[in-house]
């Protein structure tokens, strides 16, 4: 499952070197609010010998030798600021989809390859003393879940004792 999710991550990547495209309304409305600073940037630009220039506020951008080009400072500001802004709605795709990859792929394991186990199990040479063995709590998880009863029940306790001071102070102030 591993490797299957690798070689889906690196499909998608490779979609995005090869096409950038996007219909999210969210692309735009980035483009143009980095596109708003346009004037700003360029002024600090051109006052400032600085290689970085800040955009947004805390985005650092490196100019390197754009200096030396500045007849296509607007082009080159308008381009960086469409890749920022692509590169956002790229990141949230790949977040969302890299979600529901997982959620499918967990699902498509425990239906499908748990159910060729449970089968091989229970029809295999150990019968059904195979698939009893796999209902038996381990020591770890028998001790996990002592030590997560213990940890509610001190908080409902203390949750009680916290109700209980309340309840006083609010009996002492009326």
């Amino acid at each position: 499952m591993k490797e299957q999710s690798i070689n889906w991550v690196t499909e998608i990547v490779q979609m995005e070197k090869e096409t950038d495209y996007t219909c999210n309304p969210e692309y735009l409305k980035e483009w143009n609010k980095l596109m708003a600073q346009q004037h700003t940037v360029i002024d600090n630009f051109t006052k400032f010998a600085s290689s970085k220039v800040v955009i947004d506020g805390s985005r650092e951008v490196v100019v390197g030798d754009l200096r030396r080009y500045k007849h296509v400072l607007l082009q080159a500001f308008d381009l960086k600021m469409r890749l920022i802004a692509y590169w956002k709605i790229v990141l949230m795709r790949l977040v969302d989809n890299m979600a529901l990859h997982l959620q499918l792929s967990i699902r498509n394991l425990v239906n499908k390859e748990m159910e060729k186990e449970i089968v091989n199990e229970v029809l295999g040479t150990g019968g059904g003393v195979a698939i009893e063995k796999l209902f038996v709590e381990s020591p770890s998880v028998a001790s996990k879940r002592e030590k997560l009863n213990t940890s509610i029940k001190l908080s409902r306790e203390s949750q009680e004792v916290m109700a209980n001071i309340m309840d006083e102070i609010a009996t002492a102030g009326d």
